[in-house]
């Protein structure tokens, strides 16, 4: 086995995940419910959302709309999208 190979691998995965937390890359969670309703007003033109409701590990979210609607928004990779429309 090449230890130093080894080594500068482990560095190298380690320095990138370094960099990746401070650019602040995949976090992937909502920060309000503000932004959850405007997600979920930009991924369905017409709909105007009114209030929001977080899940507890800020993955999802159902977002209430204007017309009495309700959306559920979860993660899908590092976007959001409407889940079950």
């Amino acid at each position: 086995m090449n230890w130093p190979l080894l080594a500068g691998s482990l560095a190298g995965v380690l320095g990138l995940a370094a960099v990746a937390r401070l650019l602040g890359l995949g976090g992937g969670e909502l920060a309000s419910e503000k932004e959850a309703m405007a997600i979920a007003e930009a991924e369905l033109p017409g709909f105007v959302a009114v209030s929001a409701e977080l899940a507890e590990d800020r993955q999802s979210a159902v977002v209430h709309g204007l017309d009495g609607a309700e959306l559920r928004l979860r993660r899908h990779g590092a976007q959001f999208v409407i889940d079950g429309r």
